[in-house]
């Protein structure tokens, strides 16, 4: 039988996305966007404000299609250049050379090259894989697109967030709204990682943590995402906690592997991260130890 792992409460917070492997932008995304509530703190891994706050510009590009408008976030102009140039002059000792040199180097890794898809063909690809995970219609969303340049070879990405329009608009403050993410690597748009965030400060609590249920539930959500030539060799928990429900991993018959993480009552899918080479293991619990810090 498969051991789960149950830990205490605020001992070990579940990074969805892809905070969790080197690459991708998914945690940044959650982390700078103001407009996500600190209740996704389950979802995104805790972290301080990033020199690059996120801060929407009416210069961003903007493209509508059919179904939804995307916004280019690597465009955004001077209102997004100002607030970087503003949170660098206020590191202790900078020079003015060395804003330029960092600012330079942030707008570097905020700016796709000429080898990457475009936002509109990265909110294509995320589109529809949030389809088939959660069979949501996007029309009247607005998808807003993030380019992230990273340090690791081939893990370049494009997070896209789609919102509705009662969240772009802060509609309607009585009901809980739902915004959708999703990442893909920037070159063949295949998914890095998804999810979902609710606007609200509920956490859904998971109970009989040890129910073989769970596996049969992250199989069948995991199955959807699949093409038909590929299918799940095994499954195992790596990790359960009634705060942040339980995680599955599915390794796949091609190699790679998919884990995705279900909560509450329903055991619903709200974050997904593919691992193109198999899982590495960086979703296992690892205790704290006595030299462990924070």
């Amino acid at each position: 039988m498969t051991k789960f792992k149950t830990i205490a409460k605020n001992t070990w917070v579940f990074v969805a996305a892809a905070a969790l492997i080197a690459g991708s932008s998914s945690a940044m995304a959650l982390t700078l966007d103001r407009n996500v509530p600190e209740s996704v703190s389950a979802n995104a891994v805790r972290t301080t404000t990033n020199i690059t706050e996120y801060v929407k510009s009416q210069s961003a590009e903007t493209e509508t299609i059919a179904e939804y408008t995307v916004i280019d976030l690597s465009k955004a102009g001077s209102e997004r250049m100002g607030l970087i140039r503003e949170k660098l002059s206020k590191i202790p000792g900078i020079t003015p050379e060395g804003i330029e040199e960092k600012y330079n180097e942030i707008i570097s890794n905020l700016t796709p090259g000429d080898k990457d898809i475009s936002a509109q063909q990265a909110a294509a690809y995320a589109a529809d894989i949030l389809k088939k995970a959660y069979g949501v219609d996007f029309k009247g969303y607005t998808a807003e697109a993030s380019f992230s340049k990273n340090a690791v070879p081939n893990s370049d990405n494009w997070t896209v967030v789609f919102r509705s329009p009662e969240a772009a608009q802060n509609k309607d403050q009585n009901r809980i709204v739902r915004s959708y993410i999703a990442s893909v690597n920037s070159v063949s748009g295949t998914m890095l990682d998804a999810g979902f965030y609710d606007d609200d400060y509920t956490t859904h609590i998971s109970k009989n943590l040890e129910d073989p249920a769970w596996i049969e539930k992250a199989e069948q959500a995991i199955s959807v995402l699949l093409p038909e030539n590929v299918s799940i060799s095994s499954s195992k928990v790596v990790l359960a906690m009634p705060e942040a429900g339980v995680t599955v991993v599915c390794e796949l018959s091609d190699g790679s592997a998919c884990a995705v993480r279900l909560t509450g009552e329903n055991k619903e899918a709200a974050a997904y991260i593919y691992f193109p080479n198999g899982y590495d293991g960086s979703l296992d619990y690892k205790p704290l130890t006595d030299k462990a810090v924070g």
